[in-house]
């Protein structure tokens, strides 16, 4: 099985994103840490769960937590159950909460695999903090989102495309052959050739992992209503289409393996 604690806090309301979270001027982490810990224990109990054999911090912006949370949230689960030495455990960063010297501590709390927001879309929505779902196979995601500035900024995002690359590069030094990044595609504005531009782009920054997805408007969220306000307008259906097949032949192309729907693996 996959455990997935979430981390529902975040620095900022990025445009784009309607998943349970809450920006707030202060988190007392050392609550939040006691009731993720509980939510641990107690999913894994009620679930009769023998064994995890992966372990995926979402949220929300889980880099906030501090390593000394992850370790105890892991400390956690391998009392309640049994976690296997090479289990996968992932956690989800945004390039601004991901310094060298905080990826490191998060290694040492036993992280071994890493998902970059280069722009975060992987975190799972709802009010639960913690769930216990089938194991399937994961990726580490980095989520720069975009390796452009002028679309971080549409989309919200509170790094800059710099900060992205520092954050993907610091993380392969780390976490050699396990970092991963993700791509939303299908922005207002974006044409073709720009995005296969960028994705060639995240290609040579990262070549382990790479996750795309088409944006989807979101209702309630700040891009949709400049979307159908016309602020800012939509993408058609057929350039969606066609950005998504021209991605698959790139990456195929590069050695990826088309592993799922929106996932491609080098290895």
């Amino acid at each position: 099985s996959t455990l997935c604690p979430q981390w529902p806090y975040c620095r900022k309301h990025c445009s784009y994103c309607n998943f349970n979270k809450y920006v707030v001027p202060a988190v007392d982490e050392a609550a939040v840490r006691a009731c993720l810990v509980q939510e641990a224990r107690t999913l894994l109990r009620l679930s009769q769960v023998q064994s995890v054999t992966s372990v995926f911090f979402g949220g929300g912006t889980p880099s906030l937590a501090s390593p000394g949370t992850i370790a105890a949230v892991l400390e956690a689960v391998a009392g309640a159950a049994h976690l296997p030495a090479g289990a996968e455990v992932t956690l989800e960063a945004n390039p601004t909460s991901a310094s060298p010297a905080r990826l490191a501590g998060f290694r040492a709390a036993g992280i071994n695999r890493l998902s970059i927001g280069v722009q975060v879309r992987v975190a799972l929505p709802g009010p639960t903090p913690l769930l216990v779902v089938p194991c399937v196979p994961t990726a580490i995601l980095l989520p720069p989102q975009s390796l452009d500035d002028t679309e971080l900024q549409l989309l919200g995002r509170e790094h800059t495309a710099a900060e992205a690359r520092e954050a993907v590069e610091a993380a392969r030094g780390l976490f050699p052959g396990r970092p991963s990044i993700d791509l939303l595609f299908g922005l207002p504005g974006q044409s073709q050739d720009t995005w296969a531009q960028g994705l060639a782009a995240a290609l040579g920054l990262c070549d382990d992992h790479i996750s795309l997805y088409q944006l989807t408007l979101e209702r309630g969220t700040a891009l949709a209503a400049q979307v159908s306000g016309g602020t800012l307008p939509a993408p058609p259906q057929d350039l969606l289409a066609d950005m998504y097949q021209t991605a698959r032949a790139m990456l195929v192309a590069a050695g990826f393996r088309h592993y799922e729907v929106s996932n491609f693996a080098r290895k």
